[in-house]
């Protein structure tokens, strides 16, 4: 049977908490303190010197900031300024955020399948391509790139825009490329992420029209000093939400991109080195990582061989936290609340009243998401737990998230081989 498990009686794996995430010190203090002391705290010098910085680390032309990822992605759909009823190809295992601009906008998510990369299947994304597709939304999720040189062929041969959610995937790369550098225009969050100032976010683009948009719409589409409407009469020109940063934000962007180099490292070597010391545990599988991709690991995904477990992902992931090892069970709670489109927001809907707006108009019949399948991604990532990776991890703590997941392993897998179900095992997935 193997050892007891914490949540049965046993002892735990770990008592000891584990580190920070980021690491804030005398330097952020007096980044902040010296925006304090100036009396200007609104956007400023301070957000104008982190975009230019976190343009140039990317080799792209314009950056522009905003109070969060949410935003940043609402941005970015405002930048191309897509019509009613327009459509937007999305994953359905990303955060509510990546679509929340989409549906603000007043348009419709699509949602295509994944493959075991956990980001968008091409070729499903070619299925899901209507007329009134105005967009691809590439989903880096977890810090893995997706495949962008098939969706952007798919968006240039549609002519369609393709942008990036780089909302957990700072630095990741594509076969040598940073992500964010290669979409049409492209959306981050600095909300907790490897780059983090307890919020924030940005947009990135090479594209000077829609920059110029994406500026504007982050400002209440109001003509300042500098931007593309400079000289107009003041007077808010569009629909348009102000998401503007702030310069103690941005202060604190600054000191922790010098920083951020080292966090990513140390979360891909913990990373690696968890995946490495399971390797020998057939039922357990990595989230796939294309050859010549670099995965950032804002978070460690696996998937677990539940046909061959007396457990679900979500009791495997229970198991792990009574051992002292915080880990995620399935994303976006795949199988329970669901991928979103079985979210209550989309699935109710309950978006704009009791209206089925969005979804019925300029349409036959409204869009029902409790009809909406992505069958492959549903059997993968319900069976999905993960850990968040933190920069403090030393080795010691990676072989004791190690000698967690095989204590939980061991239990579950022996009680199969054996026959014998224990009490609340029962399996859901």
């Amino acid at each position: 049977m193997g050892e007891q498990l914490a949540m049965n009686g046993g002892a735990p794996v770990r008592t000891l908490p584990f580190g920070p995430s980021h690491y804030f010190g005398d330097e952020d203090i007096e980044a902040l303190s010296e925006v304090i002391r100036s009396g200007a705290l609104g956007k400023g010098p301070k957000v104008r010197q982190f975009e230019e910085a976190f343009a140039a680390r990317h080799g792209v032309e314009h950056v522009v900031t905003v109070t969060s990822g949410t935003a940043a992605m609402h941005t970015c759909v405002g930048a191309i300024n897509p019509d009613p009823g327009d459509e937007i190809i999305v994953t359905p295992w990303t955060s509510g955020g990546s679509i929340i601009g989409t549906l603000l906008h007043n348009c419709v998510p699509i949602f295509a399948d994944v493959d075991d990369t956990y980001t968008l299947d091409p070729a499903d994304v070619e299925a899901k391509i209507t007329p009134r597709t105005r967009a691809i939304i590439a989903v880096h999720l977890f810090g893995n790139p997706c495949d962008m040189t098939a969706l952007r062929e798919i968006a240039d041969r549609h002519q369609i825009f393709l942008l990036e959610d780089c909302c957990q995937a700072h630095f990741a790369e594509y076969q040598g490329k940073v992500v964010g550098s290669m979409g049409d225009i492209n959306g981050f969050s600095f909300g907790g992420k490897h780059l983090s100032a307890g919020g924030g976010g940005a947009i990135m683009s090479d594209n000077e029209t829609l920059w110029e948009r994406a500026l504007i719409f982050s400002d209440c589409a109001l003509p300042r000093n500098g931007g593309p409407f400079e000289g107009r009469p003041y007077a808010n020109y569009f629909l348009a939400p102000n998401y503007k940063l702030n310069d103690l934000m941005a202060s604190v962007l600054l000191t922790q991109l010098k920083k951020v180099d080292g966090y990513i490292a140390k979360k891909i070597e913990a990373a690696q080195g968890i995946m490495e010391s399971v390797s020998d545990i057939e039922e357990i599988t990595p989230q796939r990582v294309r050859e010549g991709d670099r995965h950032s690991h804002w978070v460690l995904g696996m998937t677990l061989d539940t046909d061959k477990m007396a457990c679900d992902a979500w009791e495997f992931a229970d198991a792990l936290n009574q051992e002292g090892i915080p880990a995620g069970g399935p994303y976006i709670g795949s199988g329970k609340e669901g991928p979103l489109y079985r979210n209550e927001f989309l699935a109710g809907p309950n978006c704009y009243g009791r209206s089925h707006f969005p979804f019925d108009y300029g349409r036959e019949k409204p869009l029902d998401y409790r009809l909406v399948e992505c069958p492959n991604g549903e059997r993968l990532m319900r069976r999905g737990f993960s850990f968040s990776m933190q920069p403090s991890l030393d080795e010691e703590d990676v072989a004791d998230i190690a000698a967690g997941i095989r204590k939980v392993f061991g239990h579950y897998r022996k009680r199969v081989t054996a026959g014998v179900r224990g009490q609340g095992s029962g399996v859901r997935g």
